[in-house]
């Protein structure tokens, strides 16, 4: 591996929205799933809304455990986000060297690990940075720890990563986030392309 410029690496926050998912769903089954959704259908027509937002949430969980982890959004940032879907996406990705390069993703498809009353999420992440032809040009395995612990199974988090890379020579570049969910296992990559000037 060869280091073709010094990066300093920081995560900035990892954080749980309000909303959050419910506790004892069981394991995806499209019958389950059916009757998850129907048993929501019954309770908003007898308007019993929170019970049926309950359910919906139950079969929320069912097709997430089911799905791999994954990105639903990934993009640079022009600060740091006030909190989930709370950011102004950055205009461009050019920066000069030594610049703050904030990332915003929000993961889906992770899990969560009961720890007593509690549920806990789990992940580390490494950091690739590669040419625009995709050679690599350095990696940083298990460069942060991230960790929620929580009441609920928090579905709506996000995670902001703040990249400052210094003596970077100028030219067009991807840095790859690789998540790794303790919890299950599962693994994700988003990549976000810049280019130095």
């Amino acid at each position: 591996m060869r280091n073709a410029f010094s990066p300093t690496l920081a995560v900035l926050a990892l954080f749980a929205g309000f909303f959050s998912g419910p506790v004892g769903a069981e394991a995806f089954s499209p019958e389950e799933l059916d009757q998850q959704v129907k048993a929501a259908e019954t309770l908003a027509a007898d308007g019993k809304f929170v019970e049926a937002l309950d359910a919906m949430r139950t079969a929320t969980v069912s097709v997430w455990e089911a799905a791999p982890l994954t990105f639903r959004r990934a993009l640079w940032i022009e600060e740091a986000p006030g909190g989930w879907g709370v950011y102004a996406p950055r205009s461009g990705a050019t920066f000069a060297s030594g610049d703050k390069m904030i990332a915003y993703a929000e993961p889906v498809g992770f899990s969560w690990r009961e720890s007593g009353e509690l549920w806990v999420i789990e992940w580390t992440a490494d950091m690739v940075i590669k040419s625009k032809d995709g050679t690599e040009l350095q990696r940083v395995n298990d460069f942060q720890q991230l960790k929620i612990t929580s009441h609920e199974r928090n579905q709506e988090v996000f995670a902001s990563f703040t990249y400052t890379f210094t003596d970077i020579p100028s030219g067009d570049y991807v840095v790859d986030t690789v998540l790794r969910d303790k919890g299950s296992g599962k693994t994700a990559t988003f990549s976000l392309p810049f280019v130095i000037r």
